[in-house]
């Protein structure tokens, strides 16, 4: 397979006192979330959005790629925000999202946005990947691309390392067990049709998270690859009203020299 090199590309940039860290999702790349981190880098932010452990290449790097490994790389973007901001924000898409909420759980951050994220494994998938996984197949398919655009493209993998597989399926368990740990604001928008995480497991995280501000977007007109969808201008407005919101005034300080200490609970 082709080297998804040149559509994944990290993104840096230097802004005002509040960071804001973007997470793409597994398989997929970067160009996933690109409209993220621009419309956050015109308005003045800090940001800061890596390419994930074991992706933006070819899926035998994947297989090489541990859960700790894929969480450390958005650990340490996450850090690098802490030393150059004030106040950090999260917004995760799909496993993306699932970090974040991790995340969130384990450091005090400002905000949490989390778009077509993973909250608790639709029981479809659990099955289809324990049946791969009884097969000793060393890799799963990954089907066509869930975007209700036809004129839109997302870059992906064409398959997936079931052993990650099974490691994300703990993970993302254990972080679901978690939730009432989350006590940042939180946005969650979700697509009615996703057809990969259908949205029937929110009511759990918004139910379940500790935080005092809570919102839920149902999106109607995009499925799983939301950003590069119908809905992607709207997920953009809606993300930069809920940040501004967070404090009104934070965003117009200038960056200042000086080291923060990371914030950890």
């Amino acid at each position: 397979m082709t080297s998804l090199a040149q559509h994944s590309e990290s993104f840096e940039q230097i802004g005002n006192h509040v960071g804001i860290l973007v997470l793409h999702g597994f398989a997929c790349t970067t160009q996933s979330v690109q409209p993220w981190a621009e419309a956050f880098a015109k308005r003045g932010y800090t940001v800061k959005m890596p390419i994930l452990a074991g992706h933006g290449t070819t899926p035998e790097d994947l297989y090489n790629t541990t859960i700790e490994q894929l969480v450390h790389s958005a650990t340490a973007a996450l850090e690098w925000l802490q030393e150059r901001t004030e106040h950090q924000v999260i917004c995760g898409f799909d496993f993306g999202g699932t970090i974040a909420q991790h995340l969130a759980q384990q450091y005090h951050v400002d905000g949490l946005l989390l778009l077509n994220a993973a909250y608790q494994l639709p029981a479809k998938m659990l099955d289809n990947v324990e049946a791969i996984i009884q097969s000793s197949d060393t890799y799963g398919p990954i089907g066509t691309a869930d975007i209700k655009n036809p004129r839109a493209t997302v870059y992906r993998y064409d398959k997936y390392p079931v052993a990650l597989a099974r490691e994300m399926i703990i993970f993302t368990k254990d972080v679901a067990a978690q939730s009432n740990r989350i006590q940042a604001p939180l946005l969650v928008m979700h697509s009615t049709d996703d057809h990969v995480l259908p949205p029937q497991t929110v009511d759990h995280l918004i139910a379940t998270a500790s935080s005092k501000e809570k919102h839920l977007i149902m999106l109607q007109d995009s499925y799983h690859y939301a950003l590069v969808d119908y809905d992607a201008p709207r997920i953009v407005e809606q993300s930069l009203y809920f940040v501004k919101g967070i404090d009104p005034d934070r965003y117009a300080q200038p960056i200042e020299e000086k080291q923060k200490r990371k914030r950890r609970r």
